[in-house]
């Protein structure tokens, strides 16, 4: 079932740092509804580069709670075909195609509670959580929030002066800690007074242990590259962290190492529920769950097809799959049997499984 995508003109675009692409947009009233979010989710776009489509997720760094236009930021590549596309071809008035906001990497404020929130970023990874930062601080008054923020060097760093000035308008709710993995080459740059170095297991537990939490529950976000967040979860789940506290989005699929050489079961049976319908299907060869049911029309729900947005997410009830990556997917929706259609090869003769 492929999303639906709505024409939005672009309102305003610009390069907050050399090596990215902020693109800012207006939603129509009459789509508000649709466009609602919370922070932390992402929409995915649709171009057409060299005649062909491409999707492409990014997430909104805006917060729900200050009125005026969605913005996405976008880290150009090198050699990356849609963010050099959208960096050199874009300009204000060309029509964007998005879908509604979607994505379980969130949170929802609630002005009553009161938690400590401990958010881990690196490179563009920061872009959701700057929208989750900003609404915890306009909508939750009662909450600590505390940010390690890693870079390479001071001119890549994304919303750099803006952190600072939250910082400075919430000093008693918000604490960040930045660094920065290069040795300044420029001179002309104004003294680092952060940390040096990659974020590492040591630094992550000298964060927690200079900013410990104050309230009963406390929360971790993380978004980053693969070892990093895996690194990291690894360290709080080691220091005792509940897993279901624990939340973590990647940002690329290039920074996935997709399991290589797995073989499916021959004519392995599929039979799936969504949305209260049921479907069957014998897979071809080393065909995924995804690509059986889409072969036979069925509306199972998917988006990017590489692991990363959990949009297929499914709990398997009946037999074994074998996933190429289950990145999407934190450790206890692995223990509780949840899988990933576009990732999953049947083990068994049959599989069963439901959609959500």
């Amino acid at each position: 079932m492929k999303q639906e995508f709505y024409r939005i003109p672009i309102f305003s675009i610009h390069k907050p740092i050399k090596e990215a692409v902020t693109v800012s947009f207006q939603i129509p009233d009459e789509l508000l509804s649709i466009f609602k979010f919370d922070p932390g989710q992402h929409l995915c776009f649709r171009f057409v580069v060299n005649d062909k489509e491409e999707l492409r997720m990014y997430s909104l760094h805006n917060s729900l709670y200050e009125k005026g236009l969605y913005q996405v930021s976008v880290k150009i590549q090198k050699d990356g075909l849609v963010s050099n596309h959208v960096a050199n071809n874009l300009n204000v008035g060309d029509i964007l195609e998005i879908s509604k906001p979607q994505g379980d990497f969130m949170l929802s404020p609630n002005s009553k509670v009161a938690k400590t929130y401990y958010f881990f970023a690196a490179g563009s990874g920061i872009t959701p959580i700057y929208s989750m930062l900003k609404s915890i601080l306009l909508a939750e008054p009662k909450s600590k929030v505390f940010l390690l923020y890693g870079n390479r060097n001071l001119p890549e760093i994304l919303f750099h002066e803006e952190l600072l000035e939250w910082q400075a308008k919430f000093p008693d709710q918000l604490r960040i800690t930045q660094t920065l993995s290069k040795r300044f080459l420029d001179f002309s740059l104004a003294p680092w007074n952060g940390k040096r170095g990659r974020i590492d297991e040591d630094m992550v537990e000298a964060f927690i242990l200079e900013n410990p939490s104050t309230t009963q529950i406390s929360e971790y976000y993380i978004c980053g590259p693969d070892g990093m967040n895996q690194m990291i979860e690894n360290t709080l789940i080691d220091k005792g962290i509940p897993t279901k506290n624990i939340h973590f989005e990647y940002f690329s699929a290039q920074e996935i190492d997709y399991e290589e050489g797995l073989k499916s079961e021959k004519n392995a049976t599929i039979e799936a529920s969504i949305r209260s319908e049921y479907f069957q299907v014998q897979l071809a060869e080393d065909e995924t769950i995804l690509e059986g049911l889409i072969r036979i029309g069925a509306p199972a729900p998917y988006f990017c097809k590489s692991g990363i947005c959990g949009t297929c997410k499914a709990h398997l009830i009946e037999g074994e799959v074998q996933m190429k990556t289950s990145m999407a997917l934190s450790a206890e929706e692995v223990k509780n049997n949840m899988i990933l259609a576009c990732q999953s090869l049947a083990k068994t003769p049959k599989v069963k499984i439901e959609f959500e």
